[in-house]
């Protein structure tokens, strides 16, 4: 993989003092390359820490996932490996002798990767950590950055740059595979971890990671060093403030995690505060998007906008969008108070909102949302889609609050419901004629759910009588629809190789003597609310081989 770091003017810069990264660039990346010979990886932390340490380590309780580490049957010296660079603990030289070895032990210490904790005790001023992928098929692949907070008490600095986290894992899992040879932008690119596993997940992928921080581009450059002979993908980092390193380029992806944090226009923390106010920084990522995107390139962003009271996500987000040319799909996963979402913010950035300093915060931070109306805020994923220039915007917005079916892969979701929608646009100009003249399958994954209560009078009991019937998917999302007895027998007629809809509908209307053209005239906008959550899957875009619950064409 070529790397190259771009400078590119910025208005503003975000360095006090260089990090690790920017210092002892060949310092790390030999460290790194060592720990990869090693075996450390996902497989290695989990054979020394079981599931119950990672999930500790996880959860921000190191010493439990150090018992673990002290019981553990793994080896030696994988237990030192995870317990100095995962969890980041005191090590003796001795010991740090036997895991790196001298040569790189000094070059470690004097370029301050490694600093003194104790008489004879140092510690990892890094953070380095394996990140796996599975849905974008991308194992191992080690991500160096600033500490993380939740393993050692301290306060991260202004500059300070957050590597493996929940915010990158789930934005990754809402991300379509990534198609061969393709233009990817990583806006915000951080340390890196989106940028090398889309780079990784795919052949002859060209990918440029942006950042106005110079510490994260530092830490990107050493973290995507190691990748070079690994793939054929290329992996370009460039410095700048938003959209200003790529001005006049085009993308078929956009990736996105910006500094999303909802509050004053203030910078505490670069990687999180835009200096914007409220939500300006998702607004300003979703209304510039579209301008860097290739015909039928997507957009796929890690979002939180503000909600004044009545307000919902569809009319704050609509505001921001084209009147043309954009199909867009609001994902609300959650919407908090102002409390909640201040009292978590500070504990990011390890301020107790108990203490006088998380008091006054909190209080300027709740005042500002009242002065500007702000009762709740929400977050979620926004996905957008660049379609005909002159063809109306769409925006479906959704809520995501419900459990996921285990193992999903929320990105081929998004991929689905892009080819689901642009199937639905296709038609739509012929209205509801042509949903009834096309032919569907049924997807499998679709259960019937019949929900029956206890029916009684004053004295005497009724059994179980009917309540309501639901089709639930059980896959990906889970989408669920009330359905009445005529549609449910409807639906059990469809086939991609049978009849069209009109025709199953007409049949049962011709047994059931009711009138086929109302019934097919409330069938249809049915049959469009059932493609839209992929119940109902059109004949042309059914793939008939049903590998791993893949139910649309490749390439669709």
């Amino acid at each position: 993989m070529k790397e190259d770091v771009i400078n590119t003017p910025s208005d503003r810069s975000p360095i006090s003092e260089p990090a690790p990264a920017a210092r002892a660039g060949q310092s790390l990346k030999d460290l790194l390359e060592l720990l990869e010979h090693a075996g450390y990886g996902g497989a290695m932390i989990h054979d020394v820490l079981g599931e119950t340490g990672v999930t500790a380590a996880a959860t921000g309780a190191p010493q439990a996932a150090e018992w673990h580490v002290q019981r553990s049957t793994a080896t030696d010296h994988a237990r030192q490996l995870v317990r100095t660079f995962y969890l980041r603990r005191p090590i003796s030289m001795a010991a740090l002798d036997q895991c790196v070895g001298t040569k790189l032990i000094e070059k470690l210490i004097a370029d301050h990767v490694f600093v003194p904790h104790g008489a004879d005790t140092w510690i990892s001023n890094v953070d380095i950590r394996p990140i796996t992928v599975a849905s974008h098929g991308v194992e191992d692949v080690l991500i160096a950055s600033d500490p993380d907070a939740s393993l050692w008490d301290h306060m991260p600095g202004p500059d300070h740059v957050p590597g493996v986290g929940n915010a990158p894992i789930s934005l990754l899992g809402s991300i379509p595979p990534i198609a061969d040879g393709s233009r990817v932008l990583d806006l915000g690119c951080g340390s890196g971890v989106l940028s090398l596993v889309l780079a990784s997940s795919a052949t002859d992928v060209t990918v440029v990671g942006t950042d106005i921080s110079l510490r994260a581009l530092a830490y990107a450059q050493v973290n995507g060093q190691r990748l070079a002979s690994k793939t054929k993908s290329t992996v370009t980092w460039k410095h700048g403030d938003w959209f200003a390193p790529v001005a006049e380029e085009k993308f078929d992806y956009l990736v996105a995690n910006p500094p999303f944090v909802v509050g004053p226009p203030d910078v505490e923390h670069v990687y999180r505060d835009s200096g914007l106010p409220l939500d300006g920084a998702t607004q300003h990522v979703v209304e510039s998007a579209p301008g860097f995107l290739t015909d039928s390139g997507t957009a796929h962003i890690l979002a939180a906008w503000a909600l004044r009271n009545a307000e919902t996500a569809a009319q704050r987000v609509v505001s921001w969008l084209p009147e043309k040319g954009i199909r867009a799909w609001v994902l609300q996963r959650e919407t908090v108070d102002p409390a909640t979402y201040v009292t978590t913010w500070l504990e990011d950035e390890s301020i107790d909102p108990r203490h006088e300093a998380g008091r006054a915060r909190t209080q300027r931070w709740m005042d500002y949302f009242a002065e500007h109306d702000v009762v709740e805020v929400g977050l979620g994923f926004i996905h957008l889609q660049r379609i005909e220039d002159d063809a109306p915007t769409e925006l479906t917005v959704e809520p995501l609050d419900h459990a996921l079916s285990p193992g999903t892969f929320l990105g081929a979701e998004v991929g689905e419901f892009f080819a689901r929608s642009e199937w639905l646009a296709g038609i739509s100009g012929r209205g509801p004629e042509a949903i009834l003249d096309a032919h569907f399958a049924l997807r499998p994954t679709v259960a019937l759910e019949r929900v029956s209560l206890p029916g009684s009078d004053a004295t005497t009991s009724l059994g179980f009588l009917p309540e309501v019937s639901r089709l639930t998917r059980t896959d990906g999302p889970r989408w669920s629809h009330e359905v009445d007895e005529p549609l449910i027998t409807v639906l059990a007629g469809v086939h991609p190789r049978a009849l069209p809809l009109r025709d199953v509908a007409e049949l049962y209307c011709a047994v059931n003597d009711v009138d086929d053209m109302e019934f097919c005239a409330a069938l249809a906008p049915l049959a469009v609310d059932l493609v839209r959550h992929g119940m109902l899957i059109p004949a042309e875009l059914w793939d008939e081989s049903e590998e791993e619950n893949h139910y649309l064409k490749e390439g669709v």
